[in-house]
């Protein structure tokens, strides 16, 4: 640690301006890490994924269904008795390119209809969307619940987007957003801490660390997947650990530093 210190003193301008490079470097990086991020859901080795990895492989379609219908027929009536009705439904939806639809309506498969015979479901795949939002979720919902209502079937829609955003909206703050209400948070309570513009140096350590982790992450995503769970990572542990370690060296600078050294006066 010694030497470290004694080299980064010695060459402290080359130092100085290797960070300086590494924070502007990392903030032209940031805005390209979030594109290439990978946003896989699937979970290896549990029951629903081998599920869906059979289902992939059976009827040669993605790892995982983006959306899945629930039909029900009127009241006294069974789902079974509308099978043509769910074939219209599915030619429709059939239509929007990419789109591929298992049903029963194709298959027959019983296990298509629920416990009581009113209601059926569809799996529909499409290509794994980029991002929380879904290019085609409007389309698709729009289609889906139109073909539905002209057969004079109810239909819900749920899947993977509709569980994980909880509600109709995928708007949100972006991470940089979120980073930067957190650090103001924070810079609120460093300066009550600090009462003075030291309060600035566990940001700025942080946006340095931030900002040049993406830059390494940006690199990485060249020769595997990174999972998009990164961003959030690095912003939350990045500024975390930034204001702990300036504080432990602000502490441990006050109580032995040079100001809390007890001055002597020879004899």
């Amino acid at each position: 640690m010694e030497r470290s210190v004694r080299f980064i003193l010695k060459h402290r301008p080359w130092v100085i301006a290797f960070w300086v490079v590494a924070l502007i470097a990392g903030g032209a990086a940031a805005g390209r890490v979030p594109d290439r991020l990978s946003f896989d859901f699937s979970l290896p080795g549990q029951e629903g994924y081998q599920t869906e990895v059979k289902l992939a492989q059976a009827y040669n379609v993605s790892a995982y269904a983006s959306y899945i219908p629930v039909y029900t027929a009127p009241a006294g009536e069974k789902i079974t008795d509308h099978r043509d009705d769910l074939a219209a439904i599915t030619a429709k939806i059939r239509q929007i390119p990419q789109l591929k639809v298992l049903d029963y309506s194709d298959t027959g498969d019983p296990q298509f209809v629920t416990a009581d015979g009113r209601s059926s479901f569809a799996l529909i795949y499409e290509p794994q969307a980029q991002g929380f939002a879904d290019p085609l979720a409007d389309t698709v919902n729009s289609t889906v619940t139109k073909a539905a209502a002209a057969q004079g079937l109810d239909v819900k829609i749920t899947g993977y987007n509709q569980l994980a955003a909880g509600n109709d909206s995928n708007d949100g703050p972006s991470v940089l957003i979120e980073t930067l209400l957190g650090a103001l948070g924070a810079l609120v309570i460093l300066i009550f801490v600090f009462a003075s513009f030291l309060a600035l140096v566990p940001l700025m350590i942080a946006a340095v660390s931030i900002l040049s982790t993406f830059l390494v992450v940006l690199g990485l995503t060249t020769f595997t997947d990174v999972s998009f769970v990164v961003q959030f990572l690095i912003a939350l542990i990045g500024l975390g650990v930034a204001i702990d370690y300036s504080l432990l060296v602000v502490s441990r600078w006050r109580r032995n530093g040079p100001a809390a050294r007890p001055t002597t006066t020879p004899s």
